[in-house]
């Protein structure tokens, strides 16, 4: 085609300068051709030409070598999970206090924020400010922050490498698990075998009518429960708490009254716990658990063995449960709760059956004297019989009947030589007896009740003296909050705690330290509340 049509002005240069800067030339067009083939078919020697260039140009993009970009992470002597190497412009190693945090994101330096509104304006130092960089803006948020939330102190003091290495261990607990395994055995060993031990620091009488109590944190706030708890234990000399329940989990607390770990748990395979105790013998390290089965199960905790106990022969009949039971306060019996009438004593040592005790009726309750001389039975109908457990024959030391009791659900003995029993009935009726005056009544006398405490109005499910026995807790779970605690030997009820605010839920079982210093309360939500006696 002509480059100028017929009858046309020719185009001068300044036109065909323009025409070139817009439309190109042919000469413009190959070059850039050439420009693209060569980004793709470059020779190796032409890309080192190009990095030397971009290197002498003064890029702002540094270049760092491989070992400077990558490295194998061996986990290192302090056990950091990731580490880097930064370089300065000058070629010269960063300090770690000045490396960027891994969050940190240099496009957030070029936002600005406004502080003019209802929310942000506080943020401000003077009016004038309107809006605020992106570093200024965190700095005063955590400045606001720490003005309304102090940093703790506990938070500035360094943990010594080593120290609790046995309770940080995690538990890696799995409750689908089909068998019966034991966990973190070694921590639960070295705990056994430390000097850790319950300390009393008062011996004064409490007095009647308030009691000094405060919250600390749960006592299986580590792991709760999935289920109901249905039983706890303390053990007799080390500050360790067994729970068990409906989700057939025994676990063991370290309790601190802070932290409170889970320091080991067993599952057993369609068995929820209804009964659990750590052997009151302080030597041993033996852990009595059942459930509604024909069989109870004995936990070592040190070799985590688990061996089953069902040896009643000549008691098949009258044990066809193992789901409650008590053991001696020295350790040396077992007392399983049977049918038809029937308390069956093993020894805990050999688990063979040693004795087997009839009351008329059905059988509430039983419990042991601290000497272990003496057996306490209680049945429905309120009768009571005294047996002695060191007679070689079945001996009824003591019988005799509450007259005021009507359907009896529990009974607990406390107090200095179990002078205190309490009686506790299906209506919430629990009457006090002081065992001292026994001796005073006549043959076929009935005793009476010193004191009966109303308060409940459903049926008392749990009854517990402190070990002083200056306190009485009882409780129902059929009504919602129903606990209360007694002070002895007056009788009367504690008025100040618990208060209609305490979260206590359906009490389940309730349990006293060694020392009568802490409460542990749980409930059918699982939870196990903790509570500090301040005046212990």
């Amino acid at each position: 085609m002509p480059d100028t049509l017929v009858g046309a002005r020719p185009k001068d240069e300044e036109e065909l300068e323009l025409e070139k800067l817009v439309f190109g030339d042919n000469a413009g067009f190959e070059a850039n051709l050439r420009k693209i083939e060569n980004l793709y078919d470059s020779s190796e020697d032409e890309q080192e030409a190009g990095e030397s260039d971009v290197q002498e140009s003064g890029s702002e993009e540094e270049q760092f070598d491989d070992d400077d970009m990558f490295f194998i992470d061996d986990g290192g002597d302090e056990g950091t999970v990731f580490e880097a190497q930064v370089k300065d412009e000058d070629g010269m190693d960063v300090d770690d206090e000045e490396e960027e945090a891994v969050w940190h994101d240099s496009d957030d330096e070029k936002h600005t924020i406004s502080v003019i509104s209802d929310r942000s304006k506080k943020l401000r130092q003077s009016y004038v400010e309107t809006a605020l960089s992106a570093p200024a803006y965190v700095a005063r948020l955590r400045a606001q922050f720490e003005r309304i939330y102090p940093r703790p102190s506990w938070a500035d003091e360094a943990t010594p490498k080593g120290e609790g290495d046995s309770d940080d261990e995690a538990l890696d607990e799995d409750d689908d698990s089909t068998g019966d395994v034991g966990k973190n055995i070694r921590g639960l060993a070295q705990l056994l075998s430390s000097n850790a031990k319950y300390v009393k620091s008062k011996t004064a009488l409490l007095t009647p009518t308030k009691i000094s109590i405060s919250r600390l944190k749960d006592a299986n706030i580590a792991r709760k429960a999935q289920g109901p708890v249905m039983a706890m234990s303390f053990h007799p000399s080390h500050p360790l708490l067994l729970t068990g329940g409906m989700d057939k989990t025994l676990r063991i607390f370290n309790i601190d009254g802070r932290t409170n770990k889970l320091v080991s748990s067993t599952y057993f395979k369609d068995v929820p716990i209804r009964s659990c105790q750590f052997s009151p013998d302080p030597t041993s390290t033996l852990v009595y658990a059942s459930g509604r089965r024909r069989y109870m199960s004995r936990w070592d905790t040190t070799t985590e063995a688990v061996e089953k106990v069902s040896r009643m022969y000549g008691q098949e009949e009258t044990q066809r449960s193992f789901e409650y039971f008590k053991m001696s306060p020295r350790g040396t019996f077992v007392a399983l709760l049977g049918s038809n009438g029937y308390v069956n004593l093993l020894n805990s040592r050999t688990t063979q059956l040693f004795r087997a005790y009839k009351v008329d009726g059905y059988v509430a309750d039983f419990e042991f004297t601290k000497d272990e001389r003496t057996l306490i039975v209680a049945n429905f109908a309120g009768d009571v019989w005294e047996f002695a457990l060191n007679s070689p024959d079945v001996d009824i030391v003591n019988r005799w009947s509450d007259t005021s009791a009507v359907a009896v659900t529990k009974i607990a003995l406390g107090g200095p030589a179990d002078r205190w029993l309490a009686i506790g009935t299906k209506s919430g009726m629990v009457n006090l007896f002081d065992r001292t005056t026994f001796n005073t009544l006549s043959r076929g006398q009935n005793p009476k009740p010193f004191r009966s405490v109303g308060n409940l109005v459903t049926q008392v499910f749990e009854a517990k003296f402190s070990p002083d026995g200056q306190i009485l807790c009882v409780a129902s779970k059929q009504k919602k909050d129903a606990l209360k605690l007694v002070h002895m030997p007056s009788g009367t009820v504690f008025a100040n705690w618990p208060t209609g605010n305490t979260p206590l839920g359906r009490v389940t079982c309730v349990q006293f330290s060694p020392n009568s210093q802490m409460l542990a309360i749980a409930n059918d939500a699982g939870k196990i509340t903790l509570w500090r006696l301040n005046h212990y």
